[in-house]
């Protein structure tokens, strides 16, 4: 299994990028939540947000996630998720699993990250959720969603009024090209942070 150690990954994403600087926005750009500025490697993800996009349902994947656990003990900002504050939830399937780097994840581990705006206000939930084999094979098997139902203003123009961008959209591949650079795909919380290393 590979290592990535959680305060390296900035450099490393650098790296497979060609060494761009990020380039979020004040307050962090959905599209470029990435230290690759938005194109983390290969395609836009923002481009040509469509009339879909202007309304979407409940959550499904994910649902509830607020009555799981919660692995942080306080928000942190995540550089890969538009510099936004975030935290993540996890369900009981993938719980024990998610805090021991030596266990391989189990199909129906599903992974929430909330993240919040610099004013506070919601930022997109970020979603993974671990599928059987032959799913996503590229992906090791991992669905992703990036769930924002209330746009913020500034990013209606390039976004639209709500988003939710799920596997197999090619919307979510720069989810998957990031987290690939992670042992089993996951981009961790900061010891500091981490409920069990408390």
């Amino acid at each position: 299994m590979k290592k990535i150690l959680f305060s390296g990954v900035a450099a490393l994403a650098l790296a497979a990028c060609g060494g761009a600087s990020p380039s979020p926005a004040a307050g962090g750009d959905p599209c470029g939540g990435d230290p690759c500025g938005g194109d983390p490697c290969g395609g836009d993800p923002c481009a040509g947000a469509s009339a879909a996009d202007e309304g979407v349902g409940p959550l499904k994947v994910g649902a509830g996630y607020e009555s799981w656990t919660k692995l942080n003990t306080e928000k942190w900002k995540s550089k890969t998720h538009g510099g936004r504050m975030v935290e993540v939830y996890v369900n009981d399937v993938g719980l024990e699993a998610y805090k021991n780097d030596e266990t391989d994840i189990p199909v129906g581990s599903v992974i929430v990250k909330t993240s919040f705006e610099a004013d506070g206000a919601d930022g997109p939930v970020f979603v993974m959720e671990k599928r059987e084999d032959g799913f996503a094979p590229d992906t090791e098997n991992w669905y992703y969603a990036m769930y924002w139902p209330v746009v913020p203003p500034k990013w209606q123009k390039r976004l639209g009024n709500a988003v939710y961008w799920e596997s197999p959209s090619n919307k979510v591949d720069y989810c998957w090209k990031c987290h690939e650079n992670y042992d089993r795909e996951l981009g961790g919380i900061p010891a500091e942070v981490a409920t069990w290393q408390q």
